[in-house]
């Protein structure tokens, strides 16, 4: 393999509501190079996680320190499948599966099954019953619907209910460092240079002013301490300006995200930060001083073991659940069939009798020198091999390469002289630009697998790839299946609400997640709350975790039978028929390690380049992503096997223009049930 590099991010878009609020200026910000550069987090940092186990290659998440930015969500950072140690120091069970090869079952039976791509059953392996609640607990809260045992909330995210609350009752006052008997503070950093930020949303047709975007965050703060139980106390967004400086050297950029870290747990004293810095030197800080961090976009698996209960990721699936939901994928779908969706014939049948795969995963470039990502290239190339897919070329592309175009000429003339039918693609969303441009200088015209990763699976970025190359890409995409704006969850309960839109829509729409999981998190948390009741939920307690604070083996009681937690916590309420809504959970239910990040499930795709239509900004155009099976999504271990439709109009959706009966959420009169008197911050 070439030198490993650092990707910009697996980022969600604002109508799909799920994502980061950091990402936003950069989403659509594509006219030059230097914009992207602007917004590249941090370089990785030499210094080690916080607590438990190795994370260096081949034993752990990304094979780098972690120092490797956060924020710099994987293409492709999970661990390495050769061997290892069990994440927090236990023995492997089952050999070199799970997470970076190492077995996740420290302090709570086998990892058998985490393997999970070709043939696996279930869900992978992992338990389905454990950190699940029971049936809804007894209350007298006349806000509590009893035929769902949720609030009577007008979303499919509504969390359960739990006992009836009276200001008499008290919460335990100072519970915790940023927790007062009426306060939880939550620190919000800014970019050093608003201006620039600014600047950039411009660029990236983002009309919302800071002023509007914090509005929006107000309101979704009074929102849902309207209607989620926060026991007496009120969420306060205490903003700051970020020290660190993307220009500044590595050893300079550890040392101001460590500051600000600082800053946040014992000057602010805030009991969670809404985002992060550029390196990981922030999480590291936060996680040894107990503050709990929603920062992270879909960093591998044993990143969130080794910083548990503190750092929780923004949307996406960790990255080592992604690369398990791709190779079962290629595996099930790809590798037993002949190419046919080339568009040379002789990458296709009867000439090519089976597929070759080229593997392509970020690497350094002299702009992003990280390594984070080789390990976890290593991972997925494994488990492909594993299967029998053929990988002729497993090499690196530089991340935001300012000589692509040349080195992309150079790649695409090796893997047309290897004779690769199939490119599966692991990428930013930039460089698809110069590859698929390259290919098609060379007369080299391969299928491309679309790994969903960094944004390449959307119809916006789509359109920029070269569509004589891109009109044969499939794959799968992790993102939330499209619906009309108006017709998603968090626009429709912010209407309910206040009978009109968020001041700053495209904004709110990817902020909802954060206070989604904010909110559900205090109330399934009970009135003591910490980071732990907020994860795990107040005694009596059910299940355990699989690993302990901080990567320790030994699993910790978790998952109260009266406050479940976040580990208790899964949606849509229809989860099991839903259709577009992603599927949330926590916890070990779906994956045989505990899962920190939300979404759970993903879709097949298919580019059409022929249909028209709005993209996720709303800019019409040609070229569509399509959602495969009427949008259906899929669980690890659940996705269909044999041949699949790959572009076949036929139960193919590129937008729900209204929203499927099963992902409907429920109705019910306006009243305000908490906090409805008390002033705001």
């Amino acid at each position: 393999m070439s030198t490993a590099r650092r990707g910009v991010g697996e980022m969600t878009l604002g109508d799909i509501g799920r994502g980061v609020m950091r990402y936003r200026p950069f989403l659509l910000a594509v006219a030059t190079i230097v914009l992207v550069v602007v917004f590249l987090p941090g370089k990785p940092s030499s210094t080690s996680l916080a607590s438990g186990g190795s994370v260096a290659s081949g034993s752990g998440a990304g094979g780098a320190s972690a120092g490797g930015s956060s924020s710099a969500a994987s293409a492709g950072s999970a661990g390495s499948g050769s061997g290892g140690s069990g994440v927090g120091g236990s023995g492997a069970a089952g050999g070199s599966s799970g997470v970076g090869g190492s077995s996740l079952s420290a302090g709570s039976g086998s990892a058998t099954g985490a393997s999970g791509t070709s043939g696996s059953s279930g869900s992978g392996g992992s338990s389905l019953t454990a950190g699940g609640s029971s049936a809804p607990v007894s209350t007298t809260d006349p806000h509590c619907d009893p035929k769902t045992g949720h609030e009577a909330i007008p979303s499919v995210y509504t969390p359960p209910c739990v006992p009836n609350w009276s200001p008499s009752q008290g919460n335990g006052g100072s519970t915790y460092n940023g927790v007062t008997s009426s306060t939880i503070t939550i620190a919000v950093p800014l970019a050093q240079n608003q201006g620039e930020a600014a600047a950039l949303r411009a660029a990236s047709n983002d009309p919302d002013t800071q002023a509007e975007i914090e509005q929006g965050n107000a309101d979704a703060v009074n929102l849902f301490e309207h209607h989620y139980q926060t026991y007496g106390r009120k969420v306060k967004l205490d903003y700051y300006t970020s020290s660190y400086n993307s220009g500044d050297s590595l050893a300079a950029q550890n040392a101001e995200c460590q500051s600000d870290a600082n800053k946040v747990a014992n000057q602010m004293h805030a009991f969670a930060s809404w985002l992060d810095c550029g390196t990981n030197a922030y999480e590291n800080t936060l996680s040894a001083d107990g503050v709990l961090c929603f920062c992270t976009v879909t960093v591998a698996a044993s990143y969130y073991l080794q910083w548990a209960p503190y750092v929780w990721g923004t949307g996406l699936p960790d990255e080592t659940a992604a690369y398990n939901m791709r190779a079962e994928v290629i595996c099930n779908n790809l590798v037993p069939y002949a190419p046919k969706y080339a568009g040379s014939a002789n990458l296709n049948s009867p000439v090519a009798k089976k597929r070759v795969f080229g593997l392509i995963w970020p690497g350094a470039s002299s702009l992003d020198d990280t390594d984070i990502y080789q390990s976890g290239a290593q991972y997925f190339a494994d488990k492909l091999k594993a299967c029998g897919a053929d990988l002729a070329e497993d090499v690196s592309f530089p991340i935001v390469d300012p000589t692509g175009p040349a080195d992309a000429q150079t790649l695409m003339a090796k893997f047309q002289s290897a004779g690769v039918t199939t490119i599966i693609l692991v990428s930013d969303p930039l460089d698809p630009i110069f590859l698929t441009g390259a290919a098609t200088k060379q007369g080299y015209d391969p299928e491309w697998f679309d790994s969903g990763s960094a944004l390449i699976d959307t119809t916006h970025y789509g359109r920029l790839y070269d569509q004589t190359q891109w009109k044969h890409s499939f794959g799968i995409s992790f993102l939330a299946d499209r619906v009309e704006p108006a017709a998603s969850d968090a626009f429709n309960f912010y209407n309910w609400e206040y009978n009109s839109q968020p001041p700053d829509p495209p904004d709110y729409l990817i902020n909802q997640a954060f206070f989604e999981w904010l909110f559900t998190g205090l109330q399934l948390a009970g009135p003591d709350l910490t980071p732990y009741h907020l994860q795990c939920g107040m005694p009596p307690y059910t299940e355990k975790t699989k690993t302990g604070a901080l990567g320790a083996a030994q699993g910790v009681a978790c998952v109260g039978k009266t406050y479940p937690g976040l580990f208790g916590y899964i949606g849509p309420l229809n989860w099991q028929n839903r259709v577009s809504n992603a599927l949330i959970a926590y916890g070990d239910r779906f994956w045989p390690w505990d899962y920190y990040n939300q979404i759970n499930d993903g879709v097949l795709i298919w580019w059409n380049s022929t249909a028209s239509g709005p993209d996720e900004d709303n800019s019409s155009g040609t070229g569509m992503q399509e959602y495969m099976n009427n949008g259906k999504r899929y669980l690890w271990g659940e996705f269909p096997t044999g041949q699949q439709p790959w572009f076949s109009p036929t139960g193919a959706v590129d937008i729900f223009t209204s929203l499927p009966a099963a992902d409907q959420p429920p109705s019910y009169p306006y009243s305000c049930y908490y906090l409805c008197n008390s002033p705001g911050y």
